[in-house]
């Protein structure tokens, strides 16, 4: 959810409560009770979606860290068996090449891990074969050379959540675009009665539905002419 998403959100609810705390004003007014009723049901699926892509984020996030970690897990392996052929051989430039730990790779940034395992793999698949015996595979070894954006391409369960937060947010804007219509078109006439029997109803709802367009991305000019 983008910005102005998040701001419509929260000036919809603003919208609600505002109606909510008047609803002595619209007892006899069934149209604006009709239209608040609308609007309480598509404040709380905005609601839902928003959660529903929080929660996505937070089991992409999951599932990215998750693969990572077994990326690390591989690397140290290899590691410690490149090592090994190194004190074997006494060969000091393979052991420095070979050289790597957990904390490194974990705090590096953006793609530096990937480049790191990359040219670890470049390193270690010439001793493919005396790695083999020290239970390094030839499948863990070529696992990796990975560019961050294989493994999450790579991953179904990435692929899924992609395709569901995909799908929230087609639904969160519809649902936006249909509150702002039903604002506009509906809410906004049958509101200007009160222009005239409570101006201090009126301007309080023109406030907040100034706010609303706003958040919309509207002009102040444009937010002038449709309140006006």
């Amino acid at each position: 959810m983008n910005r102005r998403e998040l701001n419509l959100s929260v000036t919809f609810q603003t919208l609600e409560e505002f109606l909510n705390r008047n609803l002595s004003n619209f007892k006899d007014n069934d149209p604006i009770l009709g239209v608040i009723g609308e609007l309480k049901i598509k404040n709380t699926k905005i609601r839902n979606l928003n959660e529903l892509l929080a929660k996505s984020t937070e089991a992409d996030y999951a599932v990215k860290s998750t693969d990572e970690h077994i990326l690390i897990d591989i690397a140290i392996k290899v590691s410690d068996g490149l090592k090994i052929i190194a004190a074997t051989r006494n060969d000091a430039g393979l052991k420095n090449e070979a050289r790597i730990s957990r904390w490194e790779l974990m705090h590096m940034r953006g793609n530096e891990m990937f480049v790191r395992l990359k040219q670890l793999y470049a390193t270690a698949l010439p001793f493919a074969k005396e790695l083999l015996p020290l239970g390094v595979s030839i499948e863990e070894i070529d696992s990796l050379n990975i560019d961050a954006s294989e493994l999450v391409n790579s991953t179904p369960a990435i692929q899924n959540i992609k395709a569901k937060t995909k799908q929230a947010t087609a639904e969160l804007r519809e649902i936006i675009a249909d509150t702002n219509i039903l604002l506009h078109e509906m809410l906004d006439p049958l509101m200007l009665q009160f222009e005239i029997v409570d101006f201090t109803l009126f301007s309080e709802f023109k406030n907040i539905r100034k706010n609303i367009d706003r958040a919309a991305g509207y002009t102040r000019k444009e937010v002038a002419v449709e309140m006006n």
